[in-house]
C-alpha cells in the first residue's frame, strides 16, 4: 500500500546508489531483523497538545446540547448501538472475498470474516482499512476496562474530486486521504454469532467561533497503525509521529442523519459547522452519529520521514504500530518499497517508545523528549505490520513480520526469533494484507488478527501465532 511520505527515489540516485555504501538488499531468501541497536541519536517524540480552548468548546458544545450521548460519552454507547453485521467465512455472503484468503485457509487454522457483499463497506474503496486495534490491547493499560470485548479496525477516506473541500489542500489522488475512522467490532465467533459494528468518526477540535465548536475530520494521514491503550486510541501518522484520541471523548451527534444545510440530509463535505440559510448552524459529522476527538499528537524531533534515509538514526517514519505487552511500549515500524529500501543507508526500523513516558508527558503537559527504548533494523521490504515480544523460553526478541508483495495482491507473514542462529520462516498468508494486532484466547493460544484491504476481497481473519514460528526446512542460518 503505498503510504503519503514516501519518498520517490530518481533512478539516477538508484544507480549511484548500487555502487556506493547506500542500499540494503532483499532477495526473499536471506531476510533479517536485528535488534538490539543503539537508540542514541535516534529522532524522540515531543507531546503536543490540543490547545485547552478547543477542548473546551467541546466540553461547552455537549454541555450546550449541541453534541449529545447516548447515556453518558464514551464507547460504552458505540458498543451499544450496533448499525451492521459480519459473518463467517463460509456463509454464502462471504464467497466473493474468500478467495483472498484461501491460500492461508488451505495452510492454516484460519478464521475469518466478511462484511455484507451490497454493503459500501465490502464493495467500494471509498474507505480503505488500514489498521488493527483490540479490548485486549486496551486493557494492558492497568485497571482499565474496555467495557467490551471488541476488535477496532482504522480506515482511511481517499481523496476524490468530490471530498476534498472537506480537507482543502489535499490533492484529488486515492492515495491520499481525507478523513479516518474507527470501526468497533463486537468481536465475532466461528459459529457466526456476534460481529456486529458501529463506524466513529475521528476528529481535530479546531478554535471555537462566535457559534462555538468546530472540528474537522483527520486530513492527509494514512493511519496506518493503530493502538488502543486505555483511554485512548493512538493512531500512526506516516510523517511525523502519532495521533493521540480520547475514547471518553466520544459523542453523539444531534440529528445525525439530518444535519447537512435547512435540515437536509448532510452531504460529505458537511463536518463540523454546517450554516443554514438563516445563518444559524449545527454540528455534523456527514452522517456519522457518533464522533471521536483528538487530544494531541507526539511528533518527531527532529522533524523528517524518508522512504530512504541516509543512516540509521534519521527520516523516521511512522507506518504503523502495534503494542508490545511485555513491556506496555508502541512498537513503530516502516514500510519500504523496493527503490527507497535500495537507496537507503539504513533497513527500515521497528522502533519501542514507553507507554509510561508517553503517558507521563500527556498527563504533565511537559515537552521533554521521549526517547525509543529499542530499536530493530530489518530489510523486509512492504512491511505492513509487527507484532513483537519476547520468546517464551529463550527471551530473545520475537517478530512477526506481515509485508506486501511488490507488484502483486500476495503477502507474506514471516516468524523470526533474533539471533537464535537460524533464518526467519515464511508463512502463506492473506492477500493485500494490513497491519496486525495481538490477541490471547482463553485456552492461552496466541493469536493475530488482521485484514485484508481491496474491496470485494476485504475480510478480517485470526490466525494462531503458533503456526507460523518454523523454520522452513534448509533454512540458511543468519
Amino acid at each position: 500500500m503505498v503510504r503519503t511520505g514516501v519518498l520517490a527515489v530518481p533512478v539516477l540516485t538508484v544507480l549511484l546508489a548500487v555502487t556506493s555504501a547506500f542500499g540494503v538488499s532483499w532477495d526473499n531468501v536471506t531476510p533479517y531483523v536485528n535488534s538490539g541497536k543503539s537508540t542514541t541519536g535516534l529522532q524522540q517524540l515531543v507531546w503536543s497538545p490540543q490547545p485547552a480552548a478547543n477542548l473546551a468548546a467541546v466540553d461547552t458544545a455537549y454541555a450546550g446540547g449541541r453534541l449529545s450521548a447516548d447515556g453518558s460519552p464514551g464507547l460504552a454507547q458505540v458498543f451499544s448501538h450496533p448499525s451492521s453485521q459480519m459473518y463467517y467465512k463460509t456463509s454464502t455472503k462471504c464467497a466473493t472475498p474468500r478467495p483472498a484468503i484461501a491460500a492461508a485457509d488451505a495452510a492454516y487454522t484460519l478464521a475469518a470474516w466478511c462484511f455484507d457483499p451490497t454493503s459500501n463497506e465490502a464493495k467500494l474503496d471509498s474507505w480503505v482499512p488500514q489498521s488493527l486495534t483490540s479490548s485486549q490491547d486496551a486493557e494492558q493499560y492497568s485497571g482499565y476496562q474496555a467495557g467490551g470485548d471488541q476488535v477496532a479496525v482504522v480506515w482511511r477516506h481517499t481523496a476524490d474530486a468530490g471530498n476534498r473541500g472537506r480537507c482543502p489542500g489535499v490533492p484529488d489522488d486515492p492515495g491520499r486521504s481525507v478523513g479516518l475512522r474507527a470501526t468497533f467490532i463486537d468481536r465475532p465467533y466461528t459459529d457466526g454469532t456476534h460481529g456486529g459494528f458501529r463506524h466513529v468518526m475521528l476528529a481535530v477540535p479546531g478554535a471555537p467561533n462566535a457559534a462555538g465548536l468546530t472540528f474537522s475530520p483527520v486530513c492527509d494521514v494514512h493511519g496506518g497503525g493503530a493502538v488502543w491503550y486505555g483511554p485512548y486510541l493512538f493512531v500512526s501518522q506516516h510523517t511525523s509521529g502519532v495521533l493521540v484520541f480520547d475514547t471518553r471523548r466520544t459523542y453523539l451527534v444531534p440529528d445525525d442523519t439530518s444535519c447537512g444545510p435547512d435540515g437536509t440530509s448532510p452531504g460529505v463535505n458537511d463536518i463540523g459547522q454546517v450554516t443554514n440559510t438563516s445563518g444559524t448552524t449545527q454540528l455534523c459529522a456527514a452522517g456519522y452519529r457518533y464522533v471521536m476527538f483528538e487530544v494531541g499528537r507526539f511528533v518527531t524531533t527532529p522533524s523528517g520521514c524518508s522512504g530512504a534515509p541516509t543512516d540509521l538514526h534519521t527520516g523516521l517514519c511512522f507506518s504503523s504500530l502495534s503494542l508490545q505487552w511485555s513491556n506496555d511500549s508502541l512498537v513503530s515500524a516502516e514500510y519500504r518499497d523496493p527503490a527507497g529500501m535500495t537507496a537507503s543507508g539504513a533497513g527500515a526500523r521497528i522502533v519501542d517508545w514507553p507507554t509510561a513516558d508517553l503517558l507521563d508527558r500527556m498527563n504533565t503537559g511537559s515537552t521533554k523528549p521521549v526517547t525509543a527504548t529499542s530499536l530493530a533494523e530489518t530489510n523486509f521490504e512492504g512491511v505492513q505490520g509487527v507484532v513483537t515480544r519476547p520468546n517464551s523460553s529463550s527471551q530473545r526478541p520475537e517478530f512477526f513480520i506481515d509485508r506486501t508483495v511488490p507488484g502483486n495482491d500476495n503477502s507474506e507473514l514471516w516468524y523470526e526469533q533474533d539471533n537464535d542462529g537460524v533464518c526467519p520462516s515464511k508463512g502463506t498468508y492473506i492477500d493485500n494484507a494490513e497491519s496486525m494486532t495481538y490477541w490471547l484466547d482463553s485456552s492461552g493460544n496466541g493469536h493475530l488478527w488482521s485484514m485484508s484491504e481491496n474491496a470485494n476481497r476485504r475480510m478480517l481473519v485470526r490466525v494462531y501465532t503458533k503456526e507460523y514460528n518454523d523454520p522452513p526446512t534448509g533454512c540458511p542460518t543468519q
